[in-house]
């Protein structure tokens, strides 16, 4: 029989429910109020705990009298307080307000949240909902109209030219798509129009700005950057070098891969760009969220005063509906376990290939023939650049980083693969291997996320990236900010890529991670193929787990626009 432990933090970190950051923090912040309440100090904990987990805030509504588990091996669980006690306790405490003089703010809507995050969230908000207030700009409309209907020939782009048009004429623009639905040319479209409408009235060239979270979403983007390299992070003090105080000088800022963006660096970067430029954001609202706190461009996309400013692309001009990655994707969102059976196992898709794992054969041996499969042009290639372009030619996504489905296991068993004799005639000692930066280094134009080899070269071993000059770039290996081997990857980390062909290995049991965002992801990394390893029925399960973050962003950002 489940035990209870009840709302007190001692007690919640000794059964490993509290980490020792959450720990000692609350600890460290209750002395420095000279606070004793047991349920502040565990708020505390909890809130740090959300905050890790991607929530920004803690809903005191939704989890109040509800029950957790602790720990899975005893089975232990956490009541947490009656809501009205919890309410009280909150109120009561000098560490809580509804400003931010206190490290928690407690707001109308009963969340809580530490002092820094209500502050991005409202500053975010309330940047939206000024640009949304802004009239449309002074523009022979005429003229746009006429610019807009030559770049689109067919009827199926209704909701890219009402999009395109949007941008144009308006100062906010979310454009919501997944692959193939057409967001890079409608961007393309955006540019050519402004640059050309620009020329016939004689105006300046407009000076426009495309950025995306990661090295790889931005190398996509003509002329593309990173959020970070753009807004120039300050070397010896926290903050960038353009901010709120010192815009960027531009005209139009189109930002990529929104899905992957955190509510910090979002607000940053929109205090940055000034209230005349134009912002066009695009993503994808059913992908994942960013790996730090909140999902924010899903929250603002669920906001019914945006509903002129929001357009959701859904033709895919890619595969037309008759893909078996089009078909599983749709059938992943709308939770239809039927149909994503019937997709998986029926052999229709020639794209899809699925291979049921019951357990009864280890997961190397079923992915092995792949593996070797998908890898050969790329262990047969002589020379660098043939090697180099074959890097997204397949790749192996996982769920997890550890355990016997993980990244770590994966790639150990690829690199086995890889130098066995009997494959590719690779010879013992150092051969080729793809890596993937874990770590930012501005002075080497090096990004968290960015792929290359590591190769040995004249008796030296080097790393080598395709820049986005398509020029190589060389380092020495020793060098790197930090890479780890990258046959396989996590979802996460695939997010702002694609690959022609696309192997997912699912592990064996439900986790946190594996969820129906998560699988929607990888899914849709596969522009050409997709081959499925694992048991139909943690699949299923999997699209019926859905990520919840809480956050506060849509119903704030609804309030401003109400007010504005």
């Amino acid at each position: 029989m489940s035990q209870y432990t009840e709302f007190d933090l001692d007690n919640l970190f000794e059964q490993n429910f509290f980490s020792n950051l959450d720990y000692f923090f609350a600890r460290s912040m209750a002395g420095s109020f000279d606070e004793n309440e047991s349920i502040i100090l565990a708020s505390l904990a909890l809130v740090s705990k959300s905050l890790f987990e991607g929530h920004i805030c803690l809903d005191i509504k939704e989890i109040a009298k509800t029950l957790r588990p602790v720990f899975k091996i005893n089975g232990c669980k956490v009541k947490f307080p009656e809501f009205n006690t919890w309410i009280k306790a909150l109120n009561d405490s000098s560490m809580v307000s509804s400003t931010l003089k206190t490290p928690l703010v407690l707001d109308s809507n009963h969340r809580l949240y530490f002092a820094k995050y209500y502050n991005f969230q409202a500053r975010l908000a309330r940047n939206i909902a000024k640009r949304v207030s802004l009239k449309p700009l002074n523009m022979n409309e005429t003229l746009i109209d006429e610019m807009v209907e030559s770049c689109f020939t067919r009827g199926i782009q209704t909701h890219q030219k009402s999009a395109v048009k949007n941008a144009i004429l308006n100062h906010f623009t979310i454009i919501s798509g997944g692959p193939g639905t057409g967001k890079t040319y409608a961007t393309a479209i955006i540019k050519e129009i402004l640059s050309s409408y620009a020329k016939t009235q004689g105006f300046a060239e407009p000076k426009i700005i495309c950025v995306a979270p990661t090295g790889k979403a931005a190398s996509k983007m003509e002329e593309g950057g990173t959020i970070h390299s753009i807004l120039k992070p300050l070397r010896d003090a926290p903050g960038f070098y353009y901010n709120k105080k010192n815009l960027l000088q531009t005209d139009v800022i189109i930002v990529d891969e929104a899905s992957m963006i955190d509510i910090l660096l979002l607000t940053r970067l929109l205090e940055a760009v000034p209230m005349t430029a134009k912002v066009i954001i695009l993503g994808d609202k059913h992908q994942l969220s960013s790996v730090q706190a909140g999902s924010v461009f899903s929250d603002i996309c669920s906001v019914k005063g945006l509903s002129h400013n929001l357009f959701t692309l859904e033709y895919n001009f890619r595969s037309k509906g008759k893909t078996g990655i089009e078909n599983m994707s749709k059938a992943i969102n709308a939770n239809d376990e039927k149909r994503l059976e019937d997709i998986l196992t029926s052999g229709l898709y020639t794209d899809l290939v699925f291979e049921n794992f019951n357990g009864s054969r280890p997961v190397a041996s079923i992915a092995g023939d792949y593996i070797r499969e998908g890898y050969k042009p790329f262990a047969e290639a002589d020379t660098l650049e043939a090697s180099l372009n074959k890097l997204d030619d397949f790749k192996i996504l996982c769920a997890h980083n550890s355990g016997e489905y993980g990244t770590l296991q994966i790639n150990n068993i690829c690199e086995k693969i890889l130098r066995s004799k009997n494959n590719f005639d690779i010879q013992e000692g150092f051969f080729k291997k793809i890596i993937m930066v874990s770590a930012n280094d501005y002075k080497k134009g090096l990004f968290n996320g960015d792929t290359g080899i590591v190769y040995e070269n004249k008796g030296e071993i080097n790393a080598f990236f395709r820049g986005r000059d398509d020029n190589i770039r060389q380092f020495r290996y020793s060098d790197l900010p930090g890479s780890n081997a990258a046959f396989a990857i996590t979802i996460h980390k695939s997010q702002g890529s694609e690959f022609n062909k696309v192997l997912i290995i699912i592990p064996d049991r439900l986790s946190p991670v594996m969820t129906r965002q998560l699988l929607y992801t990888g899914v849709t990394r596969a522009k050409g193929k997709i081959i499925i390893v694992g048991n139909i029925n943690i699949i299923k399960k999997a699209i019926s787990l859905s990520v919840k973050r809480d956050s506060g962003l849509s119903r704030c950002l609804e309030e401003e626009i109400l007010k504005t």
